[in-house]
């Protein structure tokens, strides 16, 4: 097995032993480090600092006062194919001049004049002036109490010596650029180019926003910036359009450092800002996010933070939907515990109605109706769908094809569903005004006093205050309740859907309004078909697992008495009449 190599630095300044094993050890190492440096100095003679000799080994490194083990451990083969590949040791560590160092070698300093050469330029290149912007921005060290907190270039750059070059990705990528551009310094740039643009980045959404989260959801700068007037950015941006389709995985959502800025990060009312109001248009309008956005939409808030009658509306729009949730879909379980038990308790006395096999059967829905019937289905299913993966965690929809979460594609199934919706519906709009069928279903289906009367009647009968059950018309109570719920619901997401999908026009703020609502009214809209539809129309008994209804369009003579007796009563006058 590999030994670990370490240095013990724990404060032992008034104890001789350990004063002694110090030493012992620092010379061990010492004698080490020369040993391997004539060993293996072959093998890394490109190495002019040798550095390798020693910081080859795993565990390789050292204890601090506090405990702390630091590993000096460099992967040879990942330090050669990182951005940084071409660079001897000492280009950045250049006042390590001793083995073993000493004097203690200082941080790296980014900023420092490298005097590269840039890949398509040719010119030398320096990250000082990148140094510069940072030190200028809010980043910045200030000389005050808060730099403590100030990031510096590693604090981003998170081993960004060790990010892996892929070189099959990068050459299936520049085949067509290298059949005239040759060389090794085009082969550094595309290096650069990989590890800070390819699909497989370092700089990918997941690491950028999880770098700003490092401090922004420390509990100490947290209450720094509340000082200032910020409200927790990270949890706040999560809430957001941006943050769901980012917890979603959608790879060209704008992260923090896409509105903000990586280097020249100001405060909001620094005019240098890209969230400045006069900045804003263009932050938000580059880069194809929203082209052609007018001045009002971006007037909104980016983080979902209103205040005074903005912050009220949204406010008790929350309150309205979540009451109508609670209290529309609580009532639908409740009644339908009652009606699962009583209907047992009818058929075990009557029996299970006869299904329309065989004998007289009613007509309930037409051909042209079942048509219709299933297109709003799947159009519904389609919307629900693609919609819950907007805010339910992905791994709860692994039951869906991975094709599926492609987020253009999920953008485009919801729109073609919603426009699938809309033509149905308005067709069923003409099928109820310009057909006599048509006219009579609308007709049958408009509330009236007796529908009171016979919703108490089945209360009373599900709660066996009543021993037999009303009869119903052509429609009961709760396919009333059911469609014209489904009516007010098409028409709220339609209009919501359509400011959403036109949201450049804005202003923001209403927009977020429409979304907020379309949200709310999605989770009515889907429980209340799942509790109610589903459960009265095939999950009942007696019907389980499913009505033919909606395939044969007819129900049969038993199935018509049970759950529309008066309706059969009025049709069994017309033929005696006739």
């Amino acid at each position: 097995m590999r030994k670990n190599y370490f240095i013990q630095t724990k404060n032992s300044a008034n104890n001789p032993i350990m004063q002694n094993n110090r030493m012992i050890s620092s010379f061990r190492l010492l004698v080490l480090c020369f040993i391997l440096l004539f060993v293996t100095s072959p093998i890394f003679a490109e190495d002019d600092a040798k550095c390798m000799s020693c910081h080859q080994y795993e565990n390789f490194g050292r204890i601090d006062e506090n405990g702390v083990f630091h590993n000096y451990y460099i992967d040879a083969e990942k330090f050669q194919n990182s951005i940084h590949g071409t660079l001897t040791c000492t280009a950045c560590h250049g006042d390590i001049t001793n083995i073993p160092h000493n004097p203690k070698p200082v941080p790296v300093d980014c900023g420092q004049a490298c005097h590269l050469e840039e890949p398509f330029s040719q010119k030398p290149f320096s990250h000082s002036g990148i140094a510069k912007s940072i030190n200028n921005s809010i980043h910045g060290k200030k000389g005050n109490d808060n730099d403590k907190d100030k990031p510096v270039c590693k604090s981003c750059h998170v081993n960004h010596v060790f990010k892996e070059y892929h070189e099959n990705i990068v050459a299936q990528k520049a085949e067509n650029c290298m059949a005239c551009h040759e060389g090794e310094q085009f082969s550094v740039a595309l290096r650069h180019i990989e590890v800070f643009g390819g699909d497989l980045s370092y700089w990918n959404q997941k690491n950028k926003i999880s770098i700003c989260v490092n401090c922004h959801a420390n509990a100490d700068i947290q209450r720094k910036t509340q000082e200032v007037g910020e409200i927790d950015e990270v949890a706040s941006f999560l809430k957001t359009f941006h943050g769901v389709g980012y917890s979603f995985g959608d790879e060209a959502v704008p992260v923090c450092s896409d509105c903000h800025s990586y280097h020249n990060v100001f405060p909001q009312s620094d005019v240098r800002s890209k969230i400045h109001p006069l900045q804003l248009s263009k932050t938000c309008t580059s880069s194809g996010c929203h082209e052609g956005a007018s001045d009002s939409f971006i007037s909104g808030s980016m983080h979902f933070r209103y205040t005074g009658y903005q912050a009220k509306i949204l406010k008790y729009i929350r309150l309205i939907w979540t009451s109508l949730i609670i209290g529309v879909i609580g009532f639908m379980i409740l009644h339908n515990f009652a009606d699962f038990f009583r209907s047992r308790e009818h058929i075990k006395k009557h029996g299970y109605p006869k299904a329309a096999r065989a004998g007289k059967a009613y007509l309930r829905l037409t051909k042209a109706e079942r048509v219709s019937h299933i297109i709003m289905f799947v159009t519904f299913t389609l919307l629900a769908i693609s919609g819950a993966m907007l805010w339910l965690p992905r791994e709860r929809m692994l039951w869906l094809p991975q094709w599926f979460f492609q987020n253009e594609l999920r953008n485009w199934i919801h729109r073609i569903a919603a426009i699938g919706m809309f033509l149905v519906s308005f067709y069923h709009i003409g099928y109820a005004i310009f057909t006599k069928r048509g006219r009579f279903l609308l007709f049958q289906m408009f509330p009236k006093l007796i529908d009171a009367t016979t919703f108490m009647q089945n209360m009373m009968f599900l709660f066996r205050l009543r021993s037999t059950p009303p009869k119903f018309g052509h429609f009961n109570y709760s396919e009333k309740m059911e469609y014209w719920a489904f009516a007010w619901g098409s028409f709220v997401m339609g209009g919501t859907g359509i400011i959403l999908w036109f949201e450049n026009l804005g202003p923001k703020f209403w927009v977020d309004v429409s979304r907020l609502i379309h949200s709310l009214e999605a989770i009515l809209a889907v429980l209340a078909i799942v509790v109610w539809h589903f459960y009265l129309v095939h999950w009942k008994p007696g019907k389980w697992p499913m009505s033919n209804a909606w395939i044969t369009g007819v129900i049969s003579e038993d199935e018509m008495k049970e759950e529309h007796l008066a309706r059969w009563e009025e049709l069994e006058k017309e033929g005696e009449e006739s």
